[in-house]
């Protein structure tokens, strides 16, 4: 006889199935590489074709991931519909991320003004002192941010793999703001992508289209 927590374990397999095929490492790869060219500051100052770039990457994330699922993962798993307990977990997920997410966005944009407005980076360098101590706060109010809504979202999403996605964009943003070196994210954000392409290739190969399992 099947006990509850027999059937919460089968459901908990076939929620975590969702991420067999590695769009969600993709994406999270590609976001980290997107950030690193908006927070990077050159030479030169900071500009605003830093932002239009990284919300262009962005965009080829979240594109990418949504044909994935439509046109490769869909096809092959199908749609599962899960119980009442499991859409309340994702409905609570979605109004906590969307304010940490909404705090983020104030943090981003504020950075970017200082960025962009020297006027206001002199205000707040007066009132955090020197610039290397500016950079270290900034830094790690970021990638506090960072690690807490992909924790949260790991967490939610019952998403193993997120922790560690989430640790290397926590780490790609601390070093990004306070060394302002791209190579740094860019390489973080290649160990959070490859590990999804390779996840993705397996999953083609194992779970072919309907109709040519026995091709």
């Amino acid at each position: 006889m099947t006990t509850p927590l027999d059937l919460k374990q089968i459901e908990r397999r076939a929620y975590r199935s969702v991420y067999q095929d590695g769009l969600s490492d993709v994406f999270y790869g590609l976001v980290t590489v997107s950030m690193a060219v908006f927070l990077y500051r050159p030479p030169g100052g900071y500009r605003l074709s830093n932002l239009l770039l990284a919300l262009g990457g962005y965009g080829l994330a979240y594109l990418l991931f949504w044909l994935g699922k439509k046109y490769i993962t869909l096809p092959r798993m199908g749609q599962v519909k899960f119980g009442a307990a499991r859409q309340k977990r994702r409905r609570t997920m979605t109004a906590v991320l969307g304010l940490v997410v909404f705090i983020q966005a104030i943090v981003v944009l504020f950075t970017a003004l200082v960025w962009l407005l020297p006027d206001l980076g002199a205000a707040v360098g007066r009132l955090l002192g020197p610039r290397e101590i500016m950079d270290l706060v900034v830094a790690s109010v970021g990638a506090l941010f960072v690690g807490v809504g992909m924790t949260l979202t790991a967490y939610f999403q019952d998403f193993p793999r997120g922790y560690y996605i989430g640790f290397l964009m926590m780490l790609a943003v601390f070093l990004m703001i306070f060394l302002n070196r791209p190579v740094y994210p860019l390489a973080l954000g290649v160990l959070t992508l490859l590990p999804g392409l390779v996840l993705f290739v397996r999953f083609v190969q194992k779970y072919p289209p309907p109709g040519r399992e026995h091709d």
